[in-house]
């Protein structure tokens, strides 16, 4: 019999992935003793042992009627239910738009429950990724009200009434103020989110901005862009040594604009760091005499 989601600190708002939901709900429950992925998959009515763990591997995915299975197995109440079901759709979301259409959902129904103390504005700047864009741009601009101009000038390019909008949301968020003559300029204004931008909104718009890089072959020429990537094979601790320079790094190139003068142009630099491999056991290191002998080399006839 499964405990309900009320007595277990894995809280399904929490999640951007029901994979990873599920994997901290099992581990949590096997902590208590005497559970296992066949305890699960009885539970949701699934005959394979293995079924939840092809789940939390992205091995299977769940269908419409398993996700009731999984959400009644698991415990869920009813809105706990329309959260999971919207979670399953996103993770398992073949595109953008599809991601976009069920993440706005999410949000939705967070902000409906009270879960999130983030204004709507507040998601909306993540939502797109070219409020950052435009932030940045509109200051540079000689004539920053024409809008048709500024939506021509984004790389892909989007329309007027975006750069409206967009425009509208930085000047409420604080983040752009009007200057002298119908100019606008930043403000110092750091827009502080929580835990729930980190989930989700962040992850959204990562997303959309990796798919910028992947466009970026098609939409500008080689001199416009410097993409690179490096494939290695290292230890923990020097995967921990590389994020700290990349966090130098980082801080570098911010002082570099900082300082830049004279600017003519907005880009945007990504840093990604990311396991394409399950962590290796480690290797055992060979007894005195063990080992294979080299083949002996043929000699002529």
């Amino acid at each position: 019999m499964f405990t309900h989601m009320s007595t277990s600190t894995v809280n399904i708002f929490d999640y951007s992935s029901y994979r990873d939901f599920l994997k901290d709900f099992y581990q949590e429950r096997k902590k208590k003793g005497g559970y296992t992925y066949r305890d699960f998959s009885k539970s949701a009515g699934m005959n394979s042992s293995s079924w939840l763990l092809l789940l939390i591997n992205g091995s299977k995915n769940l269908t419409p009627e398993s996700i009731l299975r999984v959400a009644a197995a698991v415990g869920l109440k009813k809105k706990e239910t329309d959260y999971f079901e919207l979670l399953v759709h996103y993770t398992q979301a073949k595109t953008t738009e599809s991601k976009n259409h069920y993440y706005q959902k999410m949000l939705v129904l967070k902000r409906k429950l009270n879960l999130v103390n983030l204004t709507e504005d507040q998601f909306n700047y993540f939502a797109n990724w070219y409020h950052p864009v435009i932030r940045s741009l509109i200051t540079k601009v000689s004539q920053p009200h024409d809008y048709p101009q500024i939506a021509k000038l984004l790389i892909p390019a989007i329309t007027p009434r975006e750069v409206e909008k967009s425009l509208e949301l930085l000047l409420r968020l604080g983040l752009i103020e009007k200057a002298n003559e119908g100019a606008y300029r930043q403000t110092s204004v750091i827009l502080s989110t929580g835990d729930e931008v980190s989930n989700m909104s962040m992850v959204h718009y990562h997303q959309e901005i990796s798919k910028l890089a992947s466009e970026a072959f098609e939409r500008m020429p080689p001199e416009h862009m410097d993409i690179s990537s490096l494939t290695l094979g290292i230890s923990a601790e020097d995967f921990e040594k590389i994020k700290t320079k990349i966090r130098e790094f980082r801080k570098e190139i911010m002082r570099i604009a900082q300082e830049s003068t004279n600017e003519d142009r907005v880009c945007q630099l990504n840093f990604q760091l990311f396991h394409v491999s399950h962590i290796l056991d480690p290797i055992k290191p060979l007894n005195p005499g063990e080992g294979h002998e080299p083949p002996e080399t043929p000699t002529a006839p």
